[in-house]
Order: structure tokens, then sequence, then C-alpha cells
């Protein structure tokens, strides 16, 4: 009997090994498809990292790639779970990190490599109908080398708004000229009456384009000599600069073109100029020269719901050097907030897109987007309704200026014209100043910003779209 026993446990040792073994996540089997789906966007070699195309030479990389998954470092997602759900989710489910978790725990055993390849064709090479541009214009006429001496450069190109009618945004696609070298793009839109001042800025630049860290104002109008000289000539010219121009549309890789919320477009009039900010990230290209990006447009005359995208801030942040409202000294860590109500919300988008109060029945919020400087540690956009309740709308925890982007929600807030006044919508930004130097907010690359950019489109009533 003793020798059956024995075979027994033998075997129920064996297949509970087995069973183990079959259960252990592997590279070729779980691994490398989730890699495949989320990372080649970026890790190839069309795409602005080192590339995890050929799957053996990637994983050697098999402890750091799941270092920077367990960290959630990678895939580039900032957004906080369990507030909301957003559109174009491209972080890891829970059982996606478990998968990870699981891999390193068991040593990350590799597995057998499939005999076929998974047939991935990264996003660059996609060929879609679902795009048919009606517009589409080059960012730049000479190609621009990224300064060699920084990691990040960022800069701004002025492209003329060729259309001799005002028109409606209603979709965006972006094709970046080197995306060995193009970390992301952001594209606004310059209000008439500001493009020569624009222009005439970026002329007194030295090469093409302008430095533009914060947005599409200059760095340079954050140096104090500089915005004397220039306000000088153009009275109040930094504020008009930042009062007239509005976030467009942007780019970041892995996308395709998109179309804005249906029935909505951000209205572009005739007579503006387009300012294309791009992310320069040239530490793995170096010497690589960018010739410029193609940008692409679906348009319309008219759309059911104006929109813009709102920048929600407090504005004498931006002058913080002269009036001492955002100051963060060495080693401090400072939380900064501001909140607009609804009202005022929908009086800006109105003036934005020309329409009547009066013919306003509701505002849809669609997204959020907070922005911060270099010193950003983290962020949160929030309502706050009647009864004191907050809903937040996001959260990032980990700041990361190179990774921003618009979350946009699956489903919009509405809220109609009698709840304006009662609702706000506000924005947290924490800062931790690791330097040695007192940092203050304004518009160059060394000071700080707090600013939430959300979708805002106006919901008219019935009878201002029936024409009645």
């Amino acid at each position: 009997m003793k020798p059956i026993y024995l075979l027994t446990l033998l075997l129920i040792s064996t297949a509970n090994i087995s069973a183990a073994e079959k259960n252990t996540p592997n590279y070729y089997q779980d691994i490398r498809p989730i890699i495949e789906q989320n990372c080649l966007g970026c890790h190839s070699s069309k795409g602005i990292s080192f590339s995890f195309e050929d799957p053996e030479q990637a994983y050697l990389y098999h402890a750091a790639i799941n270092s920077a998954v367990q960290q959630r470092r990678m895939p580039p997602w900032l957004a906080e779970n369990g507030h909301q759900i957003y559109k174009d989710d491209i972080s890891l489910s829970h059982r996606q990190l478990t998968q990870f978790e699981q891999w390193a725990e068991a040593g990350y055993p590799k597995g057998n490599k499939p005999t076929e390849t998974t047939g991935f064709k990264l996003e660059q090479d996609k060929i879609t109908n679902s795009f048919n541009a009606d517009l589409s214009l080059k960012s730049a006429q000479q190609a621009y080398l990224p300064k060699q001496n920084q990691k990040d450069d960022y800069r701004c190109f002025i492209v003329d708004w060729p259309e001799t009618k005002d028109k409606f945004v209603t979709g965006f696609k972006a094709i970046p000229g080197n995306t060995k070298v193009v970390h992301h793009i952001v594209l606004f839109a310059a209000r008439p009456e500001v493009t020569d001042m624009f222009k005439e800025l970026a002329a007194e630049e030295e090469g093409i384009g302008y430095q533009c860290f914060g947005g599409a104002v200059p760095d340079r109008l954050g140096d104090d000599e500089t915005r004397r000289s220039f306000e000088k000539k153009h009275p109040e010219g930094v504020k008009k600069l930042s009062q007239n121009n509005y976030w467009l549309a942007h780019w970041a890789p892995g996308m395709d073109g998109y179309h804005f919320p249906k029935n909505t477009g951000v209205p572009v009039k005739k007579g503006s100029a387009l300012i294309l900010q791009v992310h320069y990230y040239s530490a793995f290209a170096p010497g690589e020269k960018d010739p410029g990006s193609q940008l692409s447009f679906t348009l319309a005359d008219s759309v059911k719901k104006p929109a813009i995208h709102y920048p929600l801030t407090n504005n004498g942040w931006l002058n913080s050097k002269k009036n001492q409202s955002m100051v963060i000294n060495p080693g401090q860590q400072n939380t900064y907030s501001v909140n607009a109500s609804l009202k005022r919300i929908a009086n800006y988008t109105a003036w934005i897109t020309e329409t009547q109060m009066e013919s306003v029945n509701a505002v849809e919020i669609h997204s959020a987007n907070v922005h911060m400087h270099a010193f950003g540690a983290s962020g949160s956009t929030a309502l706050v309704y009647e009864n004191g309740e907050t809903e937040t709308l996001l959260s990032i925890p980990r700041w990361d200026i190179d990774w921003q982007r618009d979350f946009t929600l699956a489903e919009p807030k509405r809220f109609e014209k009698n709840r304006f006044k009662q609702i706000q919508l506000s924005v947290d930004c924490t800062f931790k100043n690791y330097s040695d130097e007192i940092v203050y907010g304004g518009y160059g690359s060394d000071d700080e910003m707090c600013f939430n950019f959300s979708y805002i489109a106006l919901e008219l009533k019935a009878k201002e779209l029936t024409g009645e």
C-alpha cells in the first residue's frame, strides 16, 4: 500500500505544479500582447522612445517594464481610477496589472514564442476612412532642429488660417513630421485681433517659431524687462494675448484623427491664426529634425452646440512677481485653488462663440485637463454643487508635464440654466519646489501655472435651432 500511497502523492503534486505553471502568466502568452496593444505606439522605430518591436529585445527589459507598470508610470495615463469613466482610457485594467505582478513574482517566465505574429500594426501606418478632412495645413515651411543641449524643447509655430468665412472645427487629425522627436502637440487658435502681435513676437526670436513652454504666449514675456518693452508698444498686450487665444485640439502618440463630441464644434474666425505648440524630446534621437506636421480638420458652417476649451485659472497668478499671489519658496509644498460659477463659464463660452446668452438652455461639460509646469505635484478638477457636495471630474495624484492631455468623459455633465449661479467648477494644484530659488506664477518655463481646460458646449433653446 505504501508505494501506491507515494505514487498518489506524486501524481497530485505533479498535477498541482502543472496547474500552477499553467496559471502563471508568461511573457509571450500574456505580457507581450499587452505591450503590443498599449506600448508600441511610442516604443517603436516610428515612436518617440526606444523600440519594443522586437519581442526578444523587449524581453531583456522585463524588470524595467514591470517596474514602470507597477508604479503606474506606463502607460502614461495620469487620471486616478474610481471617479469618472473616460473615453479612450489607455490605462491597464486590474487584471492586467495583476498579470504583471504575478509574472514578476514567478521570475519573469518567458514561455514559448508563437509561430505567427499577432498582426499588430502601428497607429501611424493605419489607413482609416473615418476621418475625411475638409482642410489640411502644413505647420512649417522649413525643418526645425530641437535644442540639442536640453532634453525637452517646447516650440510654437504660427500657421495662417486660410478660410475666408467663419467656421467651426468639428474634428482634428495630426500627422507629426518626425515622431522620433515629437512628443505631443497642442493647437491653439489666436483671434484676429492678436494675430499680428503673435507674428511680431515670433519674428523677433531667433530661428523659426518661438519658445513657448507654458502655452501659446512666448516664454520671454515672463521676463519683466521684455514685458515692459512689449507693453510700452502694446498696452496690456500680454493680457490681450492671453485672453484671445484658446485651446483648439491636441495630439499625443497613438492618437489618430478624432471628432469632437456630437453636434459640437469650436469656432475659428476668418483672419485668425493657429499656433502649434510642439513638445520635442530629442534624448533618443539627437540630430533629428522635424520637417513640420500635417494638420487636418473637419469643418462646419454651423453647429447645434457651439463649444470651447474653457481655461479656468486665476489670472493674477500669472503676474506673481509683482502681486505675490503665487509664491512657492524653496523646499515648500503649496496648494492653490480657484473656482468659477457655471454662469461665468457660460458667459465666457458665449463670448468666444459669439452666442447670445438669451438663447442658451444648458451647459455641457465634456472633459477636464489640469495644466501645470515642472514643479507640479498633483492636481484635481471638481464640481461643487448647491448643497456643498463635490464631484471629482479628474484627479491626478502624480503630475507629469510630459503626459498632459484631455480626459474626455464618457457621458457629459449637463446643467440647465437655472442652476448656473449655484454650481462651481474648481481646480486645485499642488506644487513642490525642489529648487534653491523661489518659484513664482508666470508665463516662463521656470514659473508655474495652475489651469484646468474643460470642453464646454452650449445647448441652445429649441427655437434657436429651428430658426423659429
